[in-house]
């Protein structure tokens, strides 16, 4: 994967977003990745991000404690989506190989 990472193309799009449910604290979130490939999930930026003056309102219990099993923005949902759509990118751009008989190969 680091070689994906060194080799980004820049995006066709601005922003692409995702929504999952993830399994680390049994919610839908959902997954922000921009045209510069910084990648980001909601559930984290609005429960978890370290800035603490920007949270309005107590949470409740529940919530509490979803955000102790929140991985953050390394997260592996986070990361492989943003990487996913890295190689679609990378794929796409890609010119199609021509086989020796002159047809295009198939990937």
């Amino acid at each position: 994967m680091a070689e994906i990472l060194s080799q980004r193309p820049s995006a066709s799009w601005q922003a692409c977003v995702t929504t999952i449910k993830c399994d680390a604290i049994e919610e839908y979130v959902s997954i922000l990745v921009k045209g510069d490939w910084t990648s980001s999930c909601t559930w984290y930026k609005q429960f978890k991000s370290s800035d603490e003056s920007q949270k309005k309102g107590k949470v409740d219990k529940k919530t509490r404690q979803r955000i102790a099993l929140c991985q953050g923005p390394q997260c592996h949902r986070v990361t492989d989506y943003r990487d996913q759509l890295l190689r679609e990118e990378q794929e796409r751009r890609t010119p199609p190989q021509q086989t020796s008989s002159g047809s295009i190969a198939s990937p």
